[in-house]
């Protein structure tokens, strides 16, 4: 017997550093697996303390459907004070879908997971700020 229609899609949840969590998909990101997505996202939201940012990394799909973006949108508006970045990666099915739909001007996208978790948290970036408007 053939593996079940949701088993397409795998998602592995690691650290990227502290206060950034990664949920990293590869397969499938269609309606029937989109619940996979929704449950790492929960859990990772319900965690203490908190991730500052959470990088959802796409570029190990091979599919991703309209039902897919619609699940990734649904975790942008849910994650509230955490940042949600989106590794795109090389892929077509993903980087043009992504494109065509206008999501990419949407979602804070980036083309490596490295470029996602060296984009720094809110400390950093207020860190940064605060010393950029202090220099003359």
């Amino acid at each position: 017997m053939g593996s079940s229609r949701s088993e397409r899609l795998e998602v592995i949840r690691t650290l990227g550093k502290p206060g950034v969590v990664v949920i990293a998909l590869y397969g499938e990101l269609d309606m029937v697996t989109t619940p996979k997505l929704t449950r790492a996202t929960i859990q990772v939201l319900a965690a203490e303390p908190r991730p500052e940012v959470l990088v959802l990394d796409l570029s190990g799909l091979s599919f991703l459907s309209v039902a897919g973006v619609r699940a990734i949108h649904t975790a942008h508006d849910a994650v509230g004070d955490t940042r949600l970045r989106v590794v795109i990666g090389q892929r077509r099915a993903v980087c043009e879908f992504l494109h065509t739909i206008g999501s990419d001007a949407v979602l804070d996208c980036y083309r490596t997971r490295i470029d996602a978790i060296a984009a720094g948290t809110r400390a950093e970036f207020v860190s940064h700020a605060r010393a950029a408007w202090n220099e003359d």
